[in-house]
């Protein structure tokens, strides 16, 4: 017995020493730190982090000659008055399609050229990438340091958000600089929070609330960053019961609140109780609660939460536009196994909160940030929409990533080499999908052509495939797109009025069939107009046809267009001024055009015009005034010469 106890003494004091010598290694080791350190990390991290930045560069590169596409970029920079005149001040009180973001527009309206034919796409996508690169930066960040300066998880979560393909919509598209420009001011509010738990100090309190209000007037959708503060409470270890918690966040909780009724008013076409400015023609995004049941809703939800899980590992059947379902409901088994699914992972999330924070944490933070694009309350025409995941994905990956490093370490040396392996064939993965998808948003034409790879009758993708080949010349191409969708029981008003285009444009290139087709293209506008009487541009297009053949309806369509679109009176006014020239008003024609002239539109074709409306009215005078005045502008314009000569 007693040499069992020497023996074990023994022992222990052999286990001490052990340990000993093993605290002065690791002693030596940290204060023989390498003198190629930033911040903390050491040149193997910095260099992989070099690598990550100029690797996500080249590959987004090949997006800088994308053309402008047909889904909102019209809306946003191509054809928006306010941000093409730089109105900034417009542009701090004016929802813009819908959506109140006033940096955004901003941020489009400072890179728009001073001469705006120069206008291009190009200097858009540029900054929309190098933020997307700040972005991963950010998110290497702030994995880094709320994981114990772990930096080899943070390189492959930001890994991650770099080349994941469904982050392709949210770069290279021009519209979608909300998402990469909210992202960055929230991955800032983010780490600087991070901050003020650490050291206490109030002052990175007020730095987290200024970039989060810089966040929610970048995009609405920021408004749930309180919350994700509540989780890295809880990552923290802080206790979620003491009043502190939920008293220092009251301010970003207001600011929440007045975001999020400020963004339904604008999603249900209203004016925030006139705080804000409607601009252009009014409609709403925000579904009529009773289109769908509580049950369809549940459905929906449940299956963006599943699916965009599924495609964080199998991103290759992702594309710009996913319709609702046949009928707007899941049939079948999927109809229970999404909500089941739903439900089963957020139980299970719960009870592990038990034993570990990391799928709390990383479940979480996916919730919390995709919750409001789940399509419980219906914004838009589409189900899922792969923008969606640009914040999201940070969470799922993080857990991931967290999860299987912990699997990892515990294993022998063969399982950390094979995972590096499966780490790096899935970077791969995600590379060689983001480069095709680039290709994909090189221009309206391939853009809508893969969604019609997945859905062949979509209205909304025949549409605008159809405008664009129509706009490109392609006219034939134009009006098959149309007429499928027609023929599929279309309903959608600009399908109507791109039909209409077609036969117009047809009209202008067969003289001896040209009043069939202008008559044709009348017939298209009139439907598109049944189906929407508030489209603008069809009141237009529908005074255009109507100029030659009938100048006094044209009138009531040019009229109607103005009242709507009062945004385009440079378009409208000549053209409104010409319709009643012809339809013998030449009152309200010199009217008309006079406005149109004091607002800065003087070409020789307006000047004639005037001329001759008051030649109609027998002011020969001014009709020579104008007509000189015309000449001056143009002296080859032989309508004024002969009308000239005959005074």
């Amino acid at each position: 017995m007693p040499n069992k106890v020497v023996f074990s003494t023994m022992k222990q004091k052999v286990n001490q020493k052990k340990i000993i010598q093993e605290k002065v290694i690791e002693n030596n080791v940290q204060k023989v730190k390498s003198p190629l350190t930033f911040f903390g990390l050491d040149i193997v991290c910095l260099s992989l982090l070099f690598v990550l930045v100029v690797t996500t560069f080249f590959i987004y590169k090949s997006a800088f000659n994308n053309q402008f596409v047909n889904w909102d970029d019209q809306v946003y920079v191509e054809e928006q008055p306010l941000v093409l005149k730089k109105n900034y001040t417009s542009l701090w009180t004016t929802p813009i399609s819908l959506n109140y973001h006033p940096l955004t527009m901003m941020s489009l309206a400072l890179q728009v050229p001073k001469d705006i034919k120069k206008l291009t796409p190009k200097p858009f996508i540029q900054l929309n990438v190098w933020l997307h690169i700040f972005n991963s930066l950010l998110v290497f960040f702030l994995i880094w340091v709320i994981n114990e300066r772990k930096w080899v998880i943070a390189l492959i979560t930001a890994s991650i958000f770099a080349l994941h393909p469904t982050h392709v919509e949210s770069v290279v598209w021009v519209s979608e600089r909300k998402d990469v420009l909210y992202t960055f001011f929230f991955l800032l509010s983010s780490v600087t929070y991070w901050k003020y738990l650490n050291t206490n100090k109030k002052r990175w309190l007020g730095f987290a609330f200024l970039f989060f209000l810089f966040s929610v007037l970048s995009k609405a959708v920021a408004v749930v960053l309180p919350l994700v503060f509540i989780l890295m409470d809880y990552w923290r270890g802080r206790k979620l019961g003491q009043p502190i918690v939920f008293f220092e966040k009251i301010p970003f909780f207001m600011v929440s609140l007045f975001i999020g009724m400020m963004a339904v008013s604008v999603q249900s076409g209203g004016d925030f109780g006139g705080l804000l400015t409607l601009y252009g023609e009014k409609t709403k995004a925000l579904a009529d609660p009773k289109i769908f049941s509580i049950w369809q809703k549940i459905q929906f939800a449940a299956y963006g939460f599943i699916e965009y899980i599924i495609t964080f590992f199998y991103p290759l059947r992702i594309h710009a536009f996913y319709p609702y379902p046949t009928e707007n409901t899941l049939k079948g088994l999927s109809g229970l196994l999404y909500p089941i699914s739903f439900v089963g992972i957020l139980g299970l999330t719960i009870w592990s909160s038990i034993k570990t924070r990391i799928f709390a944490f990383g479940i979480g933070f996916y919730f919390i940030t995709v919750a409001l694009v789940l399509q419980f309350m219906s914004v838009g025409l589409a189900i899922m929409a792969d923008r969606y995941t640009y914040v999201p994905y940070i969470g799922l990956s993080f857990m991931l990533i967290y999860i299987g490093e912990k699997w990892v370490s515990s294993r022998m040396p063969t399982f950390k080499y094979a995972s590096i392996g499966i780490v790096l064939l899935f970077l791969v993965f995600l590379t060689n999908k983001t480069k095709s998808q680039l290709e994909v948003w090189q221009d309206s034409e391939a853009l809508w052509t893969q969604v019609l790879e997945f859905n062949p009758t979509e209205d909304l993708a025949l549409a605008n495939r159809g405008n664009h080949r129509g706009k490109t010349g392609n006219i034939d191409g134009a009006m098959l797109d149309f007429e499928k969708a027609i023929s599929d029981g279309c309903l959608r008003a600009d399908v109507y009025e791109g039909l209409g285009n077609s036969y117009g444009t047809i009209s202008e290139k067969q003289g001896d069939k040209k009043e069939s087709y202008v008559a044709k293209a009348i017939a298209m506008y009139k439907k598109a107009l049944e189906l929407e009487p508030g489209r603008g541009n069809v009141h237009f297009n529908l005074g255009i046809a109507q100029l030659q053949t009938n100048p006094a309806a044209s009138v009531i369509a040019f009229t109607e267009a103005l009242r709507l679109m009062p945004y385009k009176e440079a378009d409208i006014l000549p053209v409104l001024g010409l319709s009643q020239l012809n339809s013998g008003n030449y009152a309200d024609a010199i009217k008309t055009l006079s406005k149109a002239i004091d607002s800065g539109i003087k070409t020789d074709a307006i000047f004639y015009y005037r001329g001759l409306a008051n030649l109609g009215m027998g002011n020969k005078k001014d009709a020579t005034l104008d007509f000189n005045q015309a000449l001056t502008l143009n002296p080859n314009n032989e309508d004024v010469k002969s009308r000239l000569s005959q005074l």
